[in-house]
Parts: structure tokens; C-alpha cells; sequence
């Protein structure tokens, strides 16, 4: 047990150190370690906001293997060319399509590579940086990620028979106190119908449940549709 720990205490200390199978499983537990913190990390910061293609199931297999393969090729160059020939042809059955996953992957994969070179340093600075970096974003997203997408829209449907001119200005008063930050997008008429196209910035879900009530004590309202452009607008 104490050669053991002995030899993991070398890697530590020196990582030019050759490598033996102690050297090589302690490498991949560490890396299996770090595929379940940076799980645990996206689950907490990315899962709520958006479905995604929970990528995060195949970092508890995928980083171990990174960590495998680094270390393998660093013997052989023939071995770590074929490598970059087989890889080249591998594919995802699910694309992954949001930036926060791929930088959810991006991650994983460096550091099952800082595993590989047992850089223990490096890979808890890394980790340390990213918790930073995704607590500021995530008490911060406004001042680091400031858009002029708005949040959504409103489609109001009202009745041309029962609506004057002087209502339809009313109501459109109303949106503008309720929503000081949105603006008309479009109004479109079709069939004794008018339909009202209202883009807002910051409608939270408490400000729903009223806006229809104020809205139908000026003009009685056929149909009130609330789109969000993006989930997690509510949060």
C-alpha cells in the first residue's frame, strides 16, 4: 500500500516520471472524478435553461477514455496518427447545437487531456477558473450577456364589432404601463378580427396572470397568446 501511494505521490511531484499501470489507473480514476464534477456543474448551471441533448450522460465514460487514449499515443507516433485518422470519421447521433454544451465538452475533454499528462495543477486551476466563470454568468447574465433580442411577444386578438378606435388606443396605453420596455411589432386585421403583435423585454411569470384582467376592463379579449423566445426567460 505504501509503494503505492509512493508512486502516485511521484506522478504528483513529477509528471515526466514514467508511467507504470499504478500511474495509469490513478490517472483514470482522477479523470473519472472530473467527468462527475463537470456533470454535477452543468446539471447545476445549463440543465434548467434549455433542453439540450443532455450530453452530460457520456462524460463519465467519455473522460476516462480521452485520458486512456492520451496516454497510449504518447508512446507510439504511428499509433497516435492512426488515432487522428480514426476520430476524424466519428460522429454524434444527437448534434449538439447549444454553445453551452460544447463548452461543457470542450472542458471535459481538456481536462481528461491535463489528466493524461498528470498536470494536477493545471486541472484544478482550470476547474477553479470555469466555477468562476460560470457563477459570474450566472449572477450576472445581464451585464455579460446584454442582447437587444427581446424576451418575447404578446398576441392580442380583439373583435372589430365591439371595439372602437378610442379602445383600441387604450389598450394599447396599457401595454405600453405594463410593458415599459416593449414596443408594437405588427397589427394585422383578417376577418372582423384584429391581432396585435407586442414584443416585451422582462415580463415576469407574476405579471401574466394580471394582464389579461387590465387588458379586458378596456376591450373584451378574444385570445391572449405569450410567446417566449427562450427558455429560462422566466428565471
Amino acid at each position: 500500500m505504501n509503494d503505492i501511494l509512493n508512486k502516485i505521490e511521484l506522478l504528483v511531484k513529477d509528471p515526466a516520471v514514467q508511467v507504470d499501470m499504478t500511474g495509469f489507473i490513478f490517472a483514470l480514476v482522477v479523470s473519472a472524478i472530473i467527468a462527475v464534477v463537470i456533470a454535477a456543474l452543468y446539471q447545476l448551471f445549463y440543465e434548467d435553461r434549455a433542453t439540450g441533448s443532455q450530453i452530460h450522460r457520456s462524460f463519465l465514460l467519455m473522460s476516462p477514455a480521452i485520458t486512456g487514449l492520451f496516454i497510449a499515443i504518447q508512446f507510439s507516433l504511428p499509433l497516435s496518427l492512426g488515432l487522428l485518422g480514426a476520430l476524424s470519421i466519428i460522429r454524434f447521433r444527437t448534434p449538439v447545437k447549444e454553445p453551452e454544451e460544447v463548452s461543457f465538452l470542450m472542458l471535459l475533454i481538456a481536462c481528461a487531456v491535463i489528466c493524461a499528462t498528470f498536470q494536477f495543477v493545471l486541472l484544478f486551476s482550470l476547474l477553479s477558473l470555469a466555477l468562476v466563470l460560470l457563477l459570474l454568468q450566472k449572477a450576472l447574465p445581464r451585464l455579460l450577456y446584454y442582447s437587444k433580442r427581446k424576451d418575447g411577444i404578446l398576441l392580442i386578438t380583439i373583435s372589430d364589432r365591439e371595439v372602437t378606435s378610442d379602445k383600441k388606443a387604450g389598450l394599447l396605453r396599457v401595454l405600453e404601463t405594463r410593458l415599459p420596455k416593449g414596443k408594437i411589432e405588427s397589427i394585422s386585421y383578417a376577418e372582423n378580427l384584429t391581432t396585435i403583435h407586442y414584443s416585451f423585454t422582462g415580463l415576469k411569470a407574476a405579471g401574466i396572470d394580471g394582464l389579461q384582467p387590465s387588458l379586458n376592463e378596456i376591450v373584451p379579449i378574444q385570445k391572449l397568446n405569450v410567446f417566449f423566445n427562450g427558455q429560462g426567460t422566466l428565471l
